[in-house]
Formats: structure tokens, sequence, C-alpha cells
């Protein structure tokens, strides 16, 4: 994207002291000012004329956040562009000079891969690019050493120094808002802690908002039933004991449920019998941790069973009889023939074919597919799955696509 090109040609111009090039990083700032301002403007109308509910509000912040932060990355773009301006003529300082482009493109990969998890909801990627974070500090810190060390050295180096200085200040606050970023993909994770020790829920509160995760609390069955259906979340850690409706009720009952079947559960429990972890199991939870449990443990079960959730996110291959899906690749295959579908129908057949079986109501689809965009209405879900069924039927010979009368569309 324009960030992303005003990142890499600001690091060319500076290593190539190419003062044409800063001056269109800096020229083309305007651009992403423009984009920025109409991300918001958008953003705002929806807010005015569809009223979103909470989940869908908090998506629509999400962008906002994020533009904010790729407008002011390409901000420090153009201050680096400028001071690459100041640098013609100067004399390369090789040592620093290295460290920095290599700070640099650690930054520019980081936001590729930030963007892609945001895209996909990787979540797991996303943390990934948080941790990285760290490298760009310490990358930092290592080249203001070397800075400091040259200008000991050669007091005519100091000018030199002291702009390069300014750029990696510019660069390690890029990576900052990069992971700005990241963390706004890790909170499109909702976490439903269901848990009624009050010491307890703190903890788990803290470490999962600490991890960048949306945090819901309960502290019993009945409000925990509530929050489901008023703001489904991601994932459930449910406490087996707990007043009233017990955990495993709870668990049965979600289970049973076309909407939350797919919500992975992890239960938490003192419980240490074995005939107890079986229990849990059968009764439909996805993992079972002992009480007392590791964090680290905890977070690491966290994150996997929201990658297994959305295979989607790991770049895996889904499979449906002969039909295939290279979710990384955004391509379909039936057999051997691949077939090209319109980007409405490729993620339509996508949301199917992670569910097979799941009846999907036209206004999930339009939740999850269109991102309930201004002005389009749940006429335009049939028109698509219209088009999708043509072009797979056109090589299966069959429509695998079924239509639930007053309920959806679902894959069979």
């Amino acid at each position: 994207g324009l960030v992303e090109a005003a990142m890499t040609d600001s690091a060319r111009a500076l290593n190539n002291r190419d003062v044409e090039l800063a001056e269109r990083v800096r020229a083309n700032d305007k651009k992403i000012d423009a984009l920025e301002m109409l991300i918001n403007e958008e953003c705002a109308r929806l807010i005015a004329l569809r009223a979103p509910m909470a989940s869908d509000l908090r998506a629509v912040l999400s962008v906002m956040k994020i533009a904010g932060a790729l407008e002011r990355v390409g901000d420090y773009a153009k201050n680096l562009a400028k001071r690459t301006a100041l640098l013609i003529g100067s004399a390369k300082i090789e040592g620093s000079e290295g460290s920095l482009l290599r700070m640099i493109n650690e930054v520019v990969a980081m936001l590729g891969d930030v963007l892609n998890a945001y895209v996909s909801r990787d979540t797991d990627l996303a943390e990934a690019v948080r941790l990285r974070d760290h490298t760009v500090d310490q990358m930092y810190n290592g080249l203001f050493r070397e800075i400091l060390t040259h200008m000991m050295e050669d007091p005519r180096n100091i000018s030199t120094c002291m702009h390069l200085h300014f750029i990696a200040k510019n660069v390690e606050r890029m990576g900052d808002h990069v992971t700005n970023i990241a963390e706004q993909v890790i909170y499109a994770a909702r976490i439903l802690i269901v848990e009624d020790e009050v010491s307890q829920l703190a903890v788990l509160e803290y470490n999962l908002t600490s991890a960048g995760y949306e945090a819901v609390k309960a502290t019993d069955g009945q409000e925990a039933l509530q929050l489901i259906d008023e703001q489904m979340p991601d994932l459930i850690l449910l406490d087996w004991m707990l007043p009233g409706i017990s955990g495993i009720e709870i668990c049965r009952q979600l289970k049973v449920r076309k909407d939350t079947q797919a919500v992975p559960i992890i239960m938490l429990s003192a419980r240490s019998e074995e005939v107890d972890k079986v229990r849990g199991l059968e009764t439909g939870a996805d993992d079972y941790l002992q009480k007392p449990y590791g964090i680290k443990e905890l977070l690491a079960r966290v994150r996997l069973q929201l990658k297994r959730a959305r295979p989607a996110t790991t770049g895996a291959e889904l499979w449906h009889g002969d039909l295939r899906m290279d979710t990384a690749g955004q391509r379909v295959w039936c057999a051997d023939h691949e077939i090209v579908l319109g980007p409405r129908e490729y993620a339509l057949l996508l949301a199917l074919m992670e569910r097979p079986g799941k009846v999907f109501g036209r206004g999930a689809l339009l939740d999850q597919v269109w991102g309930r965009e201004c002005d389009v209405e749940t006429r335009t879900v049939d028109v698509h799955i219209a088009r999708l069924r043509k072009a797979l039927i056109k090589y299966k010979g069959e429509n695998i696509i079924r239509t639930i009368r007053g309920s959806g569309y679902s894959l069979f």
C-alpha cells in the first residue's frame, strides 16, 4: 500500500542519497493523509446511518485506529525523507547506515505481516509482530551507541550522526505504531471468562488484556449465557464449579446450539481425576486445564484454539469432497480444474467450507463477507450465492450449497 511504499522509498532514498525520490515520498504523504480522512468519514457515516451494535462498533473503531496508526507511520516516512534531503553531499557512515537500513527493513516487514494478520484475523501472526517490536527497540539502542562512538571518534561526523539519530528515532516510533496495529488485530478476538472466584477472575482478565485480547467477564452461568446472546465470544474460558448453572451444563447447552457449537471452550477446573477430564471433553469442551495452571500455558492453549477455530488464518488448505481451497493463495480447484471466483464468491465459499453443515443466515454471511457495509441488503447474499453455485456446478455437476428455507445456506 501507500504507507509500505513510503517506507521502502524513503529507505532507498537514504541509501542512494536520492533527493528526487525523497521529494516524491514527501509529496505522496498528502495521498496518505487524504485516504485516512476518507476512511474516517466513511466510518463516521456508517456509525451515524447504521447505529451498529457493540461488536460491529468495535470493528469500525478499530479500522479508524488502524488508519490513524498508518497515517502516523506515513508521517514518519515523510520525516525520514526530509532528513535524507539534508544528508545530500555528506559522506556515508557505513556501519551505522547499514544498521539503520536493517532496522527500516525490519519495520517494513513487520508492517506487511501485521496487515496480512488484519486481513486474515490471524491473532498468532499479530502477536509475533508485537513481540518483534522488542527487536526494533534493541536495534535502536545498538545504533544509538554506534552513532555516539562515531561522534566521539571524529567530530566531523556530528552533523551526519545527528540526522541519522533522528531518522532512527522515527523508525523506532514507526515500529511502535505497527505494534499498535497488531494489538488492534489481537483485540479482534473476544474471550469470555466465566469464573466465580473474584481473585482468579481478576488474574485472568489482567493477563488476557495484557496479551491483547478483549476480555468479557461473567461470575455465574446465567450471566454467561446472557452475555453470549448479547455479544458472541470467539473463545470461552469456563470454570466447572459455578453457582446456579454449572460449567459442565453450560458447555453441554452451547455445544448443541447451532450458533455456538463452533465456539472453542477451554474448561478450567480443580478436578484432577481422569474421569472428570474425560467427562468435560465428552461434554464438548475443546480443552481441559487443571487448576492451578500457568498463565503462559493458558495463553498458548488460547492461541491454539483460536487458530483451530479459523483454519484459514494459518494458510491451510480446506477440502470438501474433491473441492480444494488454497487459503494462502486464495484459489479453488475441483479435482484438477481451477475454479475462478470473484472476491465475494470466494469469501462466501470460505465461510461455508470452514464450517460445512453449519447453516449460515443471510445476515451472518453479510456480516462476515461484507462487514456490514452501508446500503447492502441481505438480498445481495442471494445474488452472490447464485453466482457461486453456477461456478461450482460447472465443474462438480451438482449443487452442494443447500438453501434452508427461512434460515439461510449450508454446504453439504
